[in-house]
């Protein structure tokens, strides 16, 4: 057991350093696509109804106050700030999906076949899946 985790802290000690970007990926996705349907939500009410907001709406409209004639801009922004957010979400989603499926094999010809993308994904990804991907590789005896 204490030599396993040797190994362990050997090989994690390997992992390169990932950019915040990338490491925070999945929580930085989710705040943005929150923050764009906010001010989509935001630029919508200041821009179309503005005088003609129902009594539970209002809170709408004194969000929407302090942005004036911007809130135009926010129709534009939120909506595009939207689609990049969860392309970006989409994006992580495949990529963490496709590495399971291919880490899941348990041959280790597969794996070995498979070892350019499986590195790929593991470098494109936070490092708890490079750190999978080295604990198969060292289950598999692979350098």
């Amino acid at each position: 057991m204490i030599k396993r985790c040797r190994d362990l802290q050997v090989a994690f000690g390997d992992l390169m350093a990932k950019s915040p970007l990338t490491e925070y990926r999945l929580e930085l996705c989710s705040l943005l696509c929150m923050l764009a349907i906010f001010l989509t939500v935001v630029g919508v009410a200041g821009t179309f109804y503005s005088e003609s907001l129902p009594d539970y709406l209002s809170p709408l409209e004194w969000l929407s106050s302090p942005f004036g004639e911007w809130s135009y801009w926010l129709v534009v922004i939120g909506p595009l700030l939207l689609v990049g957010a969860v392309w970006w979400l989409y994006d992580y989603v495949k990529k963490t999906r496709t590495l399971a499926r291919l880490l899941s094999s348990p041959s280790k010809a597969k794996f070995v076949r498979n070892l350019d993308e499986i590195e790929y994904l593991a470098w494109s990804l936070p490092r708890r899946f490079e750190a999978e991907v080295l604990e198969m590789k060292r289950r598999f005896n692979i350098k």
